[in-house]
């Protein structure tokens, strides 16, 4: 075969899109992770671009529902001040000038979270911003490091040089304060921000409700739109024509132009019949059936590729209609029903607007519709709102991994011979 001189050219330019192409699908799903082991709740570091400086397993833990204790080492420059005060998660924290310190705890506890630590150090900085090695410093130029523990006082034998304070009460100490070496140019303090974060949302209920909704309308959807296929595919019978036509003409309208009609039906409807009322998963499932059109389109037109003399066989040998459909027509189908779960599953697992107006209450939420509390105006969660992302497309990834070997084409080639 004769190549010509522009082959490899081709080749390369073919390659270099289709890296292009992976990287611009690939990167956005990268970025989201990164953002999910951040610490805070930042989208930009400046450190790093993909990689987190700091990663945190926070986010996830709260996602999943677990509560999360951490430590952020914070400084504070105490030059030229008499008191500094701050919160070091354990309570509030008064530092003045000539090393005393204070402690108001807050009670917020679980005894489940029991002990709590945090710590005060005193540091000297040279001109250049580096930390000393001070006499009697560690390796850091941190003095005098004093360990605060939060816990029942039944526990005071477990830890060594640890000031003890029970939940409800206060405690004070005295940190040296050495003389400030000659080439330090000021003095900070250094404290262990001991910190217990708990779940702000139900995510892993959140989860679950988007599993059971989008697992059970994409069965539902399924067995209605086979039927419904096979019925306008293989069956005759009067007004199949307009039947059809006013399918197709629905579809091409938004789902979002019946939201309103949507949400009146439901409302009237829950008068009546309890399970179809507003706030219920039934009545999401019954309202995402609505968009099934498409996939009797689809079904159809994979039914018209099966050579219909094998259903004209099994008629001959006495099969009726019922028995060719699930005998026949189900096990040489099984691809495009695979499509149409898949299919469906996704795009409910994504849904927002019709989930958003049928649901209001927090623990009933879709994880599609709950994950934008992460990111109201004054709430922007970014890294729980992250982490609740990605949590969202492991039931599509596991979907797809189950479904994907039924997903080739092909399985009626050889049904009829000649």
């Amino acid at each position: 075969m004769v190549k010509s001189k522009s082959h490899n050219f081709r080749i390369l330019g073919v390659h270099l899109f289709l890296l292009t192409f992976l990287f611009f699908v690939i990167y956005p799903l990268m970025y989201v992770v990164s953002i999910s082991f951040r610490s805070g709740h930042t989208l930009v570091d400046p450190e790093n671009f993909l990689i987190p400086s700091s990663p945190t397993l926070e986010h996830w833990a709260l996602a999943l529902e677990q509560n999360y204790t951490g430590m952020n080492p914070l400084k504070k420059d105490i030059d030229g001040v008499d008191t500094v005060s701050f919160n070091n998660g354990l309570g509030t924290v008064t530092y003045y000038a000539d090393g005393r310190w204070t402690l108001d705890a807050d009670p917020a506890f679980d005894e489940a979270d029991y002990p709590l630590e945090s710590y005060l150090a005193i540091a000297f900085l040279d001109n250049f911003g580096e930390r000393l090695q001070a006499a009697g410093s560690d390796e850091n130029g941190f003095i005098d490091r004093q360990k605060i523990v939060l816990d029942v006082a039944d526990n005071e034998g477990l830890y060594e040089d640890a000031l003890f304070i029970s939940p409800d009460g206060q405690l004070s100490g005295q940190l040296s304060l050495p003389d400030r070496p000659a080439d330090a140019d000021r003095a900070t303090l250094q404290y262990g921000d001991a910190y217990v974060s708990t779940p702000p949302y139900p995510v892993l209920s959140w989860l679950m409700n988007t599993v059971k909704v989008a697992t059970i309308t994409s069965i539902l959807v399924l067995l209605l739109s086979t039927t419904s296929a096979y019925a306008f595919g293989r069956l005759g019978f009067y007004g199949k024509g307009p039947m059809l036509k006013t399918l197709l003409v629905l579809q091409q309208f938004p789902n979002t132009l019946f939201l309103t009609a949507l949400y009146l039906i439901f409302e009237k409807l829950g008068s009546f019949i309890g399970f179809m009322s507003l706030n219920t998963h039934s009545a999401l499932i019954i309202g995402y059936m609505g968009s099934m059109a498409l996939n009797i389109f689809m079904i159809i037109g994979y039914f018209d590729t099966i050579d219909p003399s094998m259903e004209e066989s099994a008629a001959i040998d006495g099969a009726t209609p019922w028995q060719t459909f699930y005998r026949i027509l189900l096990p040489l189908s099984v691809p495009i029903l695979a499509v149409v779960f898949i299919l469906t599953f996704i795009n409910i697992v994504n849904e927002f607007p019709l989930a958003s107006v049928l649901i209001s209450d927090i623990d009933k939420m879709t994880l599609a519709v709950g994950a934008q509390q992460f990111i109201q105006a004054q709430n922007q969660l970014w890294g729980d709102f992250a982490a609740a992302a990605v949590l969202a497309g492991i039931p599509i990834t596991i979907v797809f991994l189950i479904a994907q070997r039924f997903l080739v084409g092909g399985l009626t080639a050889g049904g009829v011979k000649g």
